[in-house]
């Protein structure tokens, strides 16, 4: 009886979430039934009422990270919530372009620009043991970003860094000693459409930059030319129609080789993964 009133929820659950219109709806009702239920949790009144309550935001489209309070990034369950930006999956194709085509290691140094909660940048350090820096100025992410280091017990290799990419000075120190910079800025141009999740449910700084999105590509690549030894990389992630602008931008900072990158395995139904490479000279 327990089982058939179970599957009865879930079954409505489904159809509410399809006819949300949402791009997954068996993957979402998946994880919060996991949320609640996993391990063979009993089905109480309360576990029940607050199980409905978490398909009803999603179906309202509010992230799914931010219902679960954490997000899956290539093989790490990072932290996020509301305030934080959900990494996408598309962002880890720059993370398996740096392990097929550069020899990082320990002894490397990589920035990871807009980190928000730091999945790029642990993802690289944990694919190459390379020493990162994570950087944002946006106070919330920065506490999600150190909970997400010290769950993942990288306090010796990762580090934060408070700093607006628009003010190259903040980057001083560490000029020219750097070997990859990877940048994931908001880039979206005002005014754009987008699916609820980010256009309504996400901090709008996190998706939407200023001067029809061209500031933080810009200031992306200011800021790798400026950390860049000579032959270091930078890969900057963006919108599939924003491929010359970045690769414009790159080349007035001087970046040689510069390519554009498409990789279908990390694309999907809410959108296509795409970043430009650059090499400093």
């Amino acid at each position: 009886m327990i089982l058939c009133a179970f599957e009865h929820h879930q079954s409505l659950a489904l159809r509410e979430l399809s006819e949300a219109g949402l791009w997954d709806p068996q993957g979402d009702l998946q994880a919060i039934t996991d949320k609640h239920f996993k391990g063979g949790r009993a089905l109480d009144p309360q576990r029940l009422e607050a199980f409905r309550d978490d398909i009803a935001e999603r179906c309202a489209r509010i992230p799914l990270g931010h219902i679960l309070g954490y997000a899956d990034f290539g093989g790490r369950r990072l932290l996020v919530g509301s305030g934080t930006f959900v990494p996408r999956r598309q962002s880890l194709a720059m993370v398996r372009w740096i392990e097929l085509n550069l020899a990082l290691t320990c002894a490397s140094t990589v920035y990871d620009l807009c980190a928000g909660v730091g999945a790029i940048g642990l993802a690289i350090w944990a694919a190459t043991a390379a020493r990162t820096v994570c950087v944002d100025n946006d106070s919330t992410a920065r506490t999600y970003l150190q909970r997400n280091i010290r769950r993942l017990d990288a306090q010796r290799e990762v580090s934060v860094l408070a700093a607006d990419i628009t003010r190259p000075e903040a980057f001083a120190t560490a000029r020219g000693r750097v070997d990859v910079v990877v940048s994931n800025p908001p880039y979206v141009p005002p005014g754009t459409e987008l699916l609820p999740e980010w256009g309504e449910h996400h901090p709008p700084g996190t998706i939407y930059a200023r001067r029809q999105g061209a500031e933080l590509i810009v200031a992306s690549a200011v800021c790798a030319a400026g950390l860049l030894r000579a032959g270091g990389v930078v890969l900057i992630e963006h919108g599939e129609t924003q491929s010359r602008e970045v690769a414009a931008a790159l080349e007035r900072h001087g970046f040689q080789a510069i390519h554009h990158c498409r990789d279908d395995d990390f694309s999907d139904a809410t959108g296509a993964s795409v970043f430009t490479v650059g090499r400093a000279p």
